[in-house]
């Protein structure tokens, strides 16, 4: 049927050629749908169930709201782990369902459980929001715009509120602009507590009744000749002066009291909880958020016109710049995949002409790559896989295999053009002699990605289109081999001279030399094989003591001249002082030559809550984003610790530096420096003391820079401790007294007023000066409902205690969650902090567990070991099911153990880490190395058909693989190197998977010329 097909190809060559530019041409049309992005959509089996209930405790918290969502949620189809985080006002609870989880039906699914206990929770306490993980909910550009002409630059943020904002809204893809920075105006009321009083007003039914008169109603209609008219009742306060003529009590006098009775109102701006700066000067920073599935790099394009426009419509009032741009790093990326993938398709190129030694037969080769890919990505695009830095480098990767299939079908054909055969025998026979073997040799490839392409884990997450990629064009490549590049020998090979003297002076490559030193080798192997095999097994041995020397860590680390700098203060810290300390820290960084920029965020900015709803406002925290030149001598991490032996901080102040490798960490949450346990159990005191002993024996390891407990954080308060028996007779509740002081010591926002399209918000408070101190808080005096005025310590008083900041459960457990910040410059650190913790002795009623980088790399071996066994059972059932042997294919297996000989060392001497790119390499390794296995098989038993002896068949057929698997292995080499050099950016992340391909095939396939062949012969010896 093959032969048939392959005939008709030959006769009808114009027809043949405009079949494949067809497809060509629906692959070329294809290209302009595919999308542009750095990274495959994400997606993680992951809810977050946040509620509020402010002013609460996180004991409270605990009690009142984490605990009973958690034992209802728990009980939701696919749930595999269910976290809790108590804070103060706010229950996070955390759901981890099994890959593969309708995630969908799993949200509606929780909001149905949450509706049940509804009740159940404190009345007061906000309505639960449920949210997906989504990895690209972060912003992808941000411009900081500083004044230039204001005037008072306290105007800045309501400027570009009121101005520019609308300008980036109307980007077609843009979800969220969201304005962090500068100063917010505000309605303030601010309350006379003595005249308030004389007045007999309780601020509680201020809130109340300002809120509901500040509204406009529907009325319903009126006829008005013959129509009838909405009717719409006015009530909202235009002015201040609306709002100050508020009548809060009717009298008979007919004026009653109003609100400007016993209040002042007027604008002013909000007391910040947060600060943006930006390269030492105060700014306003816009957030773009992009929609989902929208092309990055098209959008940011368009932000940049946009920003220009800006910049040149209000030039003399404000100047915006981009301080971040995601797409800038995409393109890069990008860019630099399709430059290794071309450098590596000119290297396997060049290696052909070198050993062809004709112009012919490699351009043949080199025209079977746009061939293949291009109908490639027709699938690519009926898949939804777009151009991503997994599946672009899953190309590139795979760019010095797509010559493999067709290799071998060249060879073959040459090798009948040489024994004096006809152009159309030669093609036919050739062809059709090798097709088992690469159909078998490509499926082997192929075979071992498909696990990959089907694991819900992290791993099959992350390198889903990576294999999917590899899988497509593979597929391609072995059609294209055996229909495509026979057509085209039958165009081009009519002139049987192939040698180019041109080509010839420059080749180093003598295959009969070759031949006749690795046979002569090969012989000594099989006068001797056990001195060889004493040797091989020697060699495996010391590769793998290497192991434990090789760095083992989650995801590759790349330099990205980027450094997040997290400050925390002690709880309770004013924001100025805060402010202070972080600009004493811009001092150092900014002194530093090689900064481009610092972008600091200090405190917290109610606008964040739009964007990320689990945001909590602490005016004790601050963030600083450095970026690097991109020409310095020194690496990120040396530059950090250089950092932090300029910055002096204190015990108080904590410090984390961090130094951002990539996108993709961002989104697993991955962190280098900081290695993190998890002590879980009942008992508070032992979870700390157990916490406290691992501390003291951790520090006395080199390298570790600190140690956290979360039972070591802890916040001092002030209790408001009522009399029950005298609340209870003077009418008041916990409620009404609560109200009264956060009106009296922060003020509450009550309503809103529209001011030139800008809600401005509306609170009502107290003058500073009257709750100052303990003493004057407890002297002001409150209107109970019999219309006494009372004051607050004749029935409350004042007590101060030490409370967790947080609470954390894993489960049914209380988790405290151990952190070690880590130099990253010791190698072995790692691994004796794990020797540390599995010494320290356990107990029934304390659990540690590893959590964070340790945890993920863990689960990913797993899968790695399970996508290893499941790809070599695969490959083991498509071999015997091919040579219908069971032994043969057993032996072919042998070439996979070989290829750990060369990867350990390597990883060892360019001292790269085990990881999941890495890792990969291996499963990628064990296709093609079986490939060689396979094809000396496949001819050992032509020959020994023809021959009927198992030594003439050996050398026969080495002497005739051995061209192909050179070429073969050449050829995917050097499509490796522009990765394992890392030529470009991006490409680091691929470098761990180049050396082990790399390597393993330098080894295994030098190593396997002698021992498959060995192997074979004495088992055939054996069998007759």
């Amino acid at each position: 049927m093959f032969r048939y097909v392959l005939s008709v190809l030959l006769r009808r060559q114009v027809a043949s050629l405009m079949f494949f530019s067809g497809l060509c041409l629906f692959g070329l049309i294809s290209l302009r749908d595919i999308p542009l992005s750095l990274l495959p959509n994400i997606e993680f089996p992951k809810l977050t169930i946040i509620t509020s209930y402010l002013n609460s405790s996180p004991g409270e918290i605990e009690n009142l709201i984490s605990k009973p969502i958690s034992q209802i949620v728990g009980t939701i189809q696919g749930v595999e782990k269910v976290e809790s985080i108590s804070k103060e006002g706010y229950s996070f609870v955390h759901l981890s369902f099994k890959n593969g989880t309708d995630m969908n039906f799993a949200l509606l699914e929780a909001r149905e459980k949450l509706d049940l206990i509804r009740d159940q929770l404190p009345y007061d306490s906000s309505k639960s929001l449920i949210t997906k993980f989504d990895p690209s909910s972060s912003a992808f550009m941000e411009i900081v715009f500083a004044s230039k002409a204001l005037g008072d630059p306290k105007k800045l943020r309501q400027w570009i509120e009121d101005k520019i904002k609308l300008y980036y809204e109307r980007i077609d893809g843009i979800a969220l602009v969201q304005v962090v920075g500068g100063y917010e105006k505000e309605v303030f009321i601010e309350i006379d507590p003595i005249r308030l009083n004389s007045y007999q007003v309780q601020p509680i039914e201020l809130s109340q009744l300002i809120s509901s008169n500040n509204k406009n109603y529907p009325a319903g209609q009126l006829p008005f000749g013959k129509k009838d008219l909405p009717v719409r009742a006015i009530g909202e306060f235009k002015t201040s002066l609306d709002l100050g003529n508020l009548v809060v009590r009717g009298s008979d006098t007919g004026r009653g009291t109003r609100l400007s009775d016993f209040s002042s109102i007027y604008e002013r701006y909000k007391d910040r909880t947060g600060i943006a700066r930006y390269n030492g000067n105060e700014s306003v920073i816009l957030y773009l958020y992009k929609e989902p599935g929208k092309n990055t790099v098209a959008l940011a394009d368009e932000v940049k016109k946009v920003t220009y426009n800006v910049n040149d419509l209000f030039k003399n009032e404000v100047n915006g710049n981009i301080s971040f741009d995601e797409s800038i790093f995409i393109i890069e990326s990008i860019d630099g995949l399709y430059i290794n993938l071309i450098i590596g398709a000119i290297l396997a190129y060049v290696s052909l002409l070198l050993i062809l030694k004709n112009f012919q037969s490699p351009t043949l080769l080199l025209l079977a790559i746009p061939v293949t890919l291009l109908p490639s990505f027709l699938v690519f695009n009926q898949l939804g896989i777009g151009f991503n830095m997994m599946s672009l480098g899953g190309l590139a990767l795979g760019v010095g295999m797509l010559f493999d299939s067709s290799n071998v079908v060249i060879s073959a054909i040459e090798r009948n053009l040489s024994l004096g055969k006809k152009l159309e025998d030669s093609i036919l026979e050739g062809t059709e002699e090798v097709l088992g073997s690469v159909v078998s040799a490509t499926s082997t490839t192929i075979i071992v990605f498909l696990p990959i392409a089907f694991i819900k884990s992290t791993l099959g997450i992350i390198f889903r289109e990576m294999a999917l990629a590899i899988v497509i064009t593979l597929s391609f490549s072995l059609f294209i081999a055996v229909t495509f590049i026979p057509l085209l020998a039958g165009l081009l090979y009519r002139n049987r001279k192939f040698a180019s003297n041109i080509v010839s002076k420059f080749s180093f490559y003598n295959e009969d030399k070759i031949i006749k030193i690795y046979h002569k080798s090969l012989r000594k192997v099989l006068e001797s094989p056990k001195y060889y095999l004493l040797l091989l097994v020697s060699l495996f041995a010391f590769s793998l003591s290497l192991l434990p020397y090789i760095e083992k860590e989650f995801i590759p680390r790349i330099d990205t001249g980027e450094i997040s700098i997290h400050i925390k203060m002690p709880q309770g810290t004013e924001l100025e002082a805060l402010n202070d300390y972080v600009k004493y820290v811009e001092s150092i960084i900014q002194a530093e030559p090689i900064v481009k920029s610092c972008l600091s965020n200090i405190g917290g900015d109610e606008e964040n809550l739009r964007s990320n709803p689990s945001a909590i406002i602490n005016s004790n925290e601050a963030d600083l984003r450095v970026l690097l030149i991109d020409e310095r001598n020194q690496s990120t991490m040396e530059i950090v610790n250089d950092l932090k032996s300029k910055i002096s901080g204190s015990k108080e102040i904590q410090i984390d530096f961090k130094t951002k490798e990539n996108i993709l960490g961002d989104i697993l949450a991955e962190k280098k420096e900081v290695i993190e346990y998890q002590i879980l159990g009942d008992d508070i005191e032992l979870m700390h003391s157990s916490a406290q002993a691992l501390k003291k024996k951790i520090l006395k390891l080199p390298g570790i820079e600190w140690v956290r407990s979360d039972l070591d954080e802890k916040s001092i308060e002030f209790n408001l401790d009522f009399d029950q028996l005298k609340m209870a007779k003077y009418g008041l509740t916990n409620t009404n007294v609560s109200t009264f002081v956060k009106i009296a010591l922060e003020g509450i926002t009550v309503s809103k007023m529209d001011n030139k399209d800008l809600a401005i918000p509306l609170r009502i408070g107290m003058p500073k000066a009257n709750v100052n101190s303990e003493e004057k808080l407890g002297n002001l005096r409150i209107q109970t409902p019999f219309g006494d005025n009372i004051s607050l310590n004749q029935f409350l008083s004042f007590s101060k205690s030490e409370n967790l900041t947080s609470i954390h459960r894993n489960g049914n457990l209380r988790v405290n969650a151990l952190t070690i910040g880590i130099n990253p410059m010791f190698k072995n650190l790692k691994r004796e902090i794990q020797s540390t913790i599995d010494a320290y002795p356990r107990t029934d009623e304390v659990k540690i567990e590893a959590t964070g980088e340790k945890a993920k790399l863990d689960e990913s071996l797993k899968d790695v070991v399970l996508s290893f066994l499941l790809a070599l059972l695969l490959i083991f059932m498509l071999l015997a099911g091919q040579f219908e042997s069971y032994r043969s294919s057993l032996i072919m297996l042998i070439a996979i153990p070989l290829i750990f000989i060369g990867t350990f060392p390597a990883l060892f001497l360019t001292s790269k880490s085990l990881n999941i790119s890495s890792f990969m390499g291996f499963i990628l390794l064990m296709g093609v190395v079986v490939d060689n296995a396979s094809l000396f098989y496949e001819y050992f038993h032509l020959f020994l058909n023809q021959l009927n002896d198992p030594k003439a068949a050996l050398f026969n057929a080495t002497q005739v693989v051995i061209r192909p698997i050179i070429m073969n292995n050449t050829t995917t080499i050097l499509g490796m190197l522009p990765i394992v050099f890392t030529l470009s950016k991006g490409s680091e992340f691929q470098a761990p998977l180049g050396v082990v391909v790399i390597s393993g095939l330098l080894t295994s396939v030098i190593l396997s010329l002698f021992v498959i062949p060995t192997v074979v012969y004495f088992q055939n010896q054996k069998v007759r």
